[in-house]
């Protein structure tokens, strides 16, 4: 396909910058985003499993309700019942104590607020106060944020500053499309490894561009209308007119019908008989002590849907009254627009189709990181100086090209080694401090403290150095994980864990990865001793 010589040389430098001006921070949302995919299994695996309550039957939910509102009245209010949840799975019952203030959704949460119940085998009462890790949450958070702290409004500074990244960022999709048309067939599949790196990264970077081009197109979209959806509310509503839809507005419905007692057990049949494409994740109760007013949200998960939420749809029912819950809410009864909106939700979530779905974007997530990284890096080996006279003095490299090298690579591994440090963090803890009531607040200094000693010491020591020693760094740590799961084995009466359950994979796949980053090194230390003196990857001195 011909494309005009002008339009490709404008494609090119609006590619070149748009996606150095945003590529480190959606590298940060894209690793993060990846790991998010298991987020609430990364939770688990960094939750000591004694401080998981047992589950209980289905037919023993009513007798635990009674028995905790027995003996804390405030849950006459409120509760929250979990049964078969990725994201509330420590307790089959939890609520928020009245003195203890809930810290918004999106803000940094470093305490441990809500109260836990089970029952035990003798059918007697057992509540925690929740001590559970929030290692998920803070992967979550970075992928959301980059990492950037702080809120406005209902949302964070940095879900704002990443909708408009995201702008950016489909710019530099569609030019990097219109660069690569006219030798689309002929480069697709071409990675040429050699000397030359600039040839390299560039096949490496449209490969990974062009392969993943439809999710990236609906990520960067998605998370413009994520961030940015409170606005287009508003603009709608003021199309319609606020006055007149006050007006039209219907007024509340009275409960005439005398509330039925709450049963668990007719209660999940009922919203089965509903729903019978969904199984029941978690129900939150509220305003239980005012009948008329009481209401029930049950959290429905399918692999086979196209899911609203992270994990679930939603069903908002009157629990007293004997009425079939609406199912208008659920995908099965979505209107033609309202599917729309859904599979904007879900294709971001990747909340469908299982494991094998999540398994895909974590493999995107990744490539897509890498996709930043390698424009950085072909930036960077585009306006390398070489010295081709061996006899003159080596060349000086640009200041800018310098710094975003250094930025790069500080940045990128250094988001890398903080994250595995801080899984790390959460196994050890305990270790050294076993009466924390929460190590969230280590895990979330711990990821911003190396992050930033990892940029200081790019800066410090240039990122020839620092590159190859961060690979090291980041398999060192990795390889810490499954051994400590070891130690634990080797060591039972220590405040250590082994991993359990279907949770092993994590552990493997820390192995897998090490051994990809000490390859890495390999390659990094080579690259280092063999780069020409004054290179802006050499550490011999000029």
């Amino acid at each position: 396909m011909k494309v005009r010589t002008d339009i490709i040389r404008h494609a090119k430098t609006l590619h070149t910058w748009v996606g150095i001006t945003s590529g480190i921070v959606l590298f940060i949302c894209f690793f993060a985003g990846g790991l998010s995919m298991f987020q609430h299994d990364l939770s688990r695996w960094a939750t000591p499993p004694q401080q998981q309550l047992q589950p209980i039957a289905n037919s023993q939910y009513n007798t635990l309700i009674e028995q905790v509102q027995a003996k804390y009245p405030e849950t006459q209010k409120s509760f929250q019942l979990n049964f078969d949840s990725k994201e509330f799975h420590y307790a089959p019952m939890q609520w928020q104590p009245p003195e203890l203030k809930g810290q918004d959704d999106h803000g940094f949460d470093t305490h441990q607020n809500s109260m836990l119940a089970t029952l035990n085998a003798e059918n007697t009462l057992r509540v925690e106060q929740e001590n559970l890790s929030k290692m998920g949450w803070l992967i979550e958070q970075l992928h959301e944020t980059a990492g950037i702290p702080g809120t406005l409004g209902h949302h964070t500074i940095g879900m704002y500053v990443m909708g408009v990244v995201c702008v950016l960022y489909f710019l530099a999709l569609m030019t990097g499309l219109i660069i690569l048309l006219p030798t689309l067939v002929k480069d697709y599949f071409a990675v040429r490894a050699g000397k030359n790196k600039k040839r390299f990264w560039l096949d490496a970077h449209n490969v990974v561009g062009i392969t993943s081009l439809p999710f990236h197109i609906i990520i960067s979209v998605s998370v413009i209308a994520f961030a940015f959806h409170d606005v287009f509310y508003d603009a709608i509503g003021n199309l319609i007119g606020n006055d007149k839809a006050k007006a039209q507005r219907s007024a509340v419905a009275k409960v005439v019908e005398t509330p039925v007692p709450l049963d668990i057990e007719k209660l999940l049949q009922k919203i089965k008989l509903q729903a019978p494409e969904y199984q029941v994740s978690s129900i939150s109760f509220n305003h239980m002590d005012r009948p008329e007013k009481a209401s029930a949200r049950a959290n429905l998960y399918s692999a086979d849907q196209m899911l609203r939420g992270d994990r679930f749809d939603v069903m908002v029912f009157n629990p007293y009254l004997d009425k079939a819950p609406s199912t208008s809410n659920l995908n099965t009864s979505a209107s033609a627009m309202d599917q729309v909106i859904r599979s904007m939700f879900s294709l971001h979530f990747g909340n469908y189709g299982g494991d094998l779905t999540r398994w895909l974007y974590l493999i995107l997530g990744v490539g897509g990181a890498f996709l930043f990284y390698s424009g950085n890096i072909l930036w960077i080996e585009s306006r390398l100086k070489r010295q081709k006279n061996p006899e003159l003095s080596p060349v000086q490299q640009r200041k800018d090209v310098r710094m975003i090298a250094n930025l790069t690579v500080g940045a990128c591994l250094g988001c890398i080694l903080a994250i595995a440090s801080s899984m790390l963090t959460g196994r050890w803890g305990y270790v050294f401090y076993a009466e924390l009531s929460s190590l969230n607040h280590w895990l979330m200094y711990s990821y911003y403290a190396v992050f930033a000693l990892s940029l200081i010491y790019c800066f410090a020591a240039g990122a020839a150095k620092a590159l190859p020693q961060f690979f090291m760094a980041i398999a060192v740590v990795l390889c810490c994980l499954p051994l400590t799961s070891l130690a634990a084995i080797i060591l039972p009466n220590s405040s250590l864990w082994a991993s359990h359950g279907a949770l092993w994979w994590i552990d493997i796949t820390a192995v897998i990865f090490a051994g990809v980053f000490f390859r890495f090194y390999q390659q990094a230390k080579h690259r280092q001793q063999a780069a020409e003196t004054g290179s802006i990857w050499s550490v011999q001195k000029d």
